[in-house]
């Protein structure tokens, strides 16, 4: 076992979200070697860099800009919603700690409020 300390996901600033594009913490909480994880977030950054220049050059969204976002949005709500769902059993499926399962019943009710705005936002969109 090694003595360095695992990289910790960030606590981000909603205002300063953009600074933070590339892959989802939930996939980089999995690299926690901290060197590893600096170079994924470099390596996003870099992908989002080039694909905010490239993007002149790429087909045009066939419901216009705004619409494309809100469904990319929908799309990483339905992923938090998996996730959230995913937390919240595993007090079923784990040996927890008390506080550990204290925190998965609460992810499994944020699961649900996550898939009301989720739902909401679908709505919102239509087809």
């Amino acid at each position: 076992m090694s003595d360095i300390q695992a990289a910790a996901p960030p606590v981000l600033d909603p205002e300063a979200f953009e600074r933070h594009e590339g892959f989802r913490e939930t996939t980089l909480a999995y690299f926690t070697d901290p060197d590893d994880n600096r170079a994924l977030r470099r390596f996003g950054d870099l992908i989002y860099s080039m694909a905010l220049e490239y993007g002149r050059h790429w087909p045009r969204e066939p419901e216009g800009s705004f619409r494309h976002q809100a469904r990319a949005i929908l799309a990483d709500l339905r992923h938090l919603q998996g996730y959230f769902g995913l937390l919240g059993r595993e007090h079923e499926a784990s040996a927890l700690t008390e506080s550990e399962t204290e925190l998965s019943r609460y992810c499994s009710g944020v699961a649900v409020k996550v898939k009301e705005i989720a739902d909401s936002l679908e709505r919102e969109l239509g087809g």
